[in-house]
């Protein structure tokens, strides 16, 4: 191997991560998928340790080693604030490779992934949610991810159908479909024993339940159509508060839709894209169809380019 003639993207979650060692040109070499990289659940150590492993079995392989590697790019979940960005930094620069690193919160490889341009927004939305988005300044901003002030994906839509069988439980809510089908779907007879299981802990609550408000949807029912269009409405005005952060509400940009619920939910991408165009009407939307890791592999390259032209 030629010295800095590789690159290194890695996308970490909580429960999967991706690591790719790819060319400067940015074909893809060797590949492998190996636990969690999230340092809030398992610890700066093993995040080090997995990535570590993963890394050197991949450059082993291809008979090169960190000294081979012009760039690195981590984009990890759970890198949420600077001082998450020096930790976790700090330990990975442990790794032994030779070129320059980045560490990214895993959203804005997800953005470069679907973006034609080093510019975008992306709404990424599945069990929880994150809006991020880089102007053509290279300004960033992003949301804080942290359930206040924003919605939660899928976990949204659980807790708002909740309230919805308890307000209809209570007479201060409408009727409304969901209640049958939590009820049939989680083996209970009754709205209170449902409730109790939940308040007792016997039952927990899942964003694996998010498919129940879309059964709803599909049998006319006017309260679940109503909670899908206001959850779509408030991922969209996060869109549009991340533009006019940004100062794009004006431009043309890709908007990337990433997470379970913009691939899987289409009458909830409907509504969204329709509120995302009267605040945004430049905005592309653009459903990511690769995988994410393949956005750190491409913002290497882009960190290489810049650098490249600064020496010329």
């Amino acid at each position: 191997m030629t010295l800095g003639s590789l690159v290194v993207g890695v996308d970490g979650g909580g429960t999967k991560t991706d690591v790719v060692v790819a060319d400067l040109h940015g074909v893809e070499l060797a590949t492998v998928q190996t636990t969690g990289t999230n340092h809030e659940g398992i610890g700066t150590e093993r995040v080090v340790a997995t990535l570590r492993e993963a890394i050197d079995g991949l450059l082993g392989g291809l008979g090169a080693s960190g000294d081979d590697v012009a760039m690195a790019v981590f984009g990890l979940a759970g890198i949420d604030w600077a001082s998450d960005v020096d930790n976790v930094g700090s330990a990975l620069g442990g790794l032994g490779l030779a070129g320059s690193m980045l560490v990214v919160n895993d959203s804005e490889i997800a953005l470069r992934a679907g973006c034609t341009e080093p510019w975008g927004i992306v709404s990424s939305v599945g069990t929880g949610t994150v809006t991020a988005g880089v102007n053509r300044q290279g300004q960033r901003f992003r949301s804080m991810a942290i359930g206040w002030g924003e919605p939660s994906g899928s976990s949204s839509m659980v807790s708002a159908s909740l309230n919805a069988v308890a307000a209809a439980y209570h007479g201060s809510g409408p009727a409304t479909a969901l209640t049958q089908i939590v009820l049939e779907a989680l083996g209970f007879d009754s709205v209170p024993e449902l409730f109790e299981a939940l308040t007792r802990g016997r039952t927990r609550v899942g964003a694996g339940w998010a498919p129940l408000l879309d059964r709803a949807v599909e049998a006319g029912d006017e309260v679940a159509g109503d909670i899908l269009v206001r959850t779509a409405q408030r991922h969209a005005d996060m869109v549009g508060g991340v533009a006019r952060h940004l100062g794009m509400d004006d431009d043309e940009f890709d908007l990337v839709m990433s997470g379970g619920v913009h691939q899987a939910n289409a009458p909830f991408g409907e509504h969204f894209r329709a509120q995302v165009r009267e605040q945004c009407p430049g905005a592309r939307p653009v459903l990511l169809a690769v995988a994410p890791v393949r956005g750190a592999v491409q913002l290497a390259m882009d960190a290489l380019a810049v650098c490249n032209e600064g020496l010329r």
